[in-house]
């Protein structure tokens, strides 16, 4: 009787070590995992989704397990005035990188604000002209004493100017209105002939809901189309260079797994809010390659931002001057490709 009451004691001394064992164990990992830097990324939206070979690097958490493996974990920051607000929190510091388009980049970065590039996600970033379904706009040469809504300072307004130009069309041909809010109801209503739109944007209203068709689409004129361009605050960049490595790597991650299961990726863009229909005419003729998710800084993507910066500068949207070339850095995509 006195043995197995020793043995009994014994049991639940033991018992009793290993449950302090595994609670101090836990402390110790949740101590570590709080003490994980953080990387604050800022995007234009509404929602806690990207969109694009961004979106799904966040929906199948390959930015989480990247930037864990170096003691960092991501808080997505969405910017619902888009790229403008997005500068705002670069320039602040409110942010510490930044995955958008590449017009406001060039603008932030004119201004001198010390933001470093880092890798271009998607090299071809499209927009349409759209009119209403029931319109008697059949061209771009129909719109000639047309009203055409687009936002002034955006990749659109370029777009708008170079389609007309190569349907020997000036801008006093045509009424150009600066819209910022609601183009869809300027369009719907009548006020506006015709309007600009993001190709997510334009396929929400032509594919999605179904309200007005495109005339004119830059995937006819490729040498127009913008990019998306990820970014970081120098200070930061400097300070955590592994960083900018493990984010291109997430996004090297996205590119293989659209070559490799192209139609969950598709589905996981449903989030953006269109349809799998939009979604497939959004991406579906990259496929198999997707060589549009480019990760990685090309000579190509230099000149086109070259020409963004020209455009700006002819349209008085910005005054200083840079050197792009100069401002990419593509030593953290190839440390990411290692």
């Amino acid at each position: 009787m006195k043995k197995k009451i020793i043995i009994l004691a014994v049991a639940v001394f033991a018992l009793i070590a290993f449950t302090a064992c595994s609670k101090g164990a836990s402390t110790e990992a949740a101590a570590k995992n709080d003490e994980s830097k953080v990387v604050r990324l800022g995007y234009p939206g509404s929602a806690n989704f990207m969109g694009g070979l961004a979106g799904v690097a966040q929906e199948k958490k390959f930015f989480d397990e990247e930037l864990d493996k170096i003691g960092y974990k991501i808080e997505y920051v969405p910017f619902a005035a888009a790229g403008p607000a997005v500068n705002e929190a670069l320039a602040s510091n409110s942010i510490d990188v930044a995955i958008y388009a590449d017009f406001p980049g060039v603008v932030l970065k004119s201004k001198g604000v010390p933001i470093d590039l880092l890798g271009i996600p998607e090299s071809r970033f499209y927009s349409q002209i759209l009119v209403k379904s029931d319109s008697d706009i059949k061209s771009v040469k129909d719109l000639k004493g047309k009203k055409i809504g687009f936002t002034k300072g955006t990749y659109m307004q370029k777009n708008l100017l170079e389609i007309l130009a190569k349907n020997n069309l000036v801008p006093s041909d045509v009424e150009l209105v600066n819209v910022t809010t609601d183009a869809e109801s300027a369009l719907i209503s009548g006020n506006l002939d015709a309007i600009v739109q993001t190709n997510q944007g334009a396929l929400m209203l032509t594919t999605t809901k179904k309200v007005a068709i495109s005339i004119a689409d830059t995937r006819d004129y490729p040498e127009t189309t913008a990019q998306v361009i990820f970014v970081g605050v120098d200070s930061f960049v400097k300070s955590n260079p592994e960083v900018a490595v493990a984010m291109n790597k997430a996004l090297l991650r996205a590119k293989e797994y659209f070559e490799m299961d192209s139609e969950d990726a598709f589905t996981i863009l449903t989030k953006s809010g269109l349809n799998l229909e939009s979604v497939k005419l959004q991406y579906g003729s990259e496929a198999p390659g997707f060589d549009l998710f480019t990760v990685g800084i090309t000579e190509e993507s230099i000149r086109k931002l070259q020409e963004t910066q020209k455009f700006l500068i002819d349209e008085k949207l910005i005054t200083g001057e840079f050197d792009i070339a100069a401002w990419t850095d593509n030593s953290y995509y190839e440390k990411a490709l290692k």
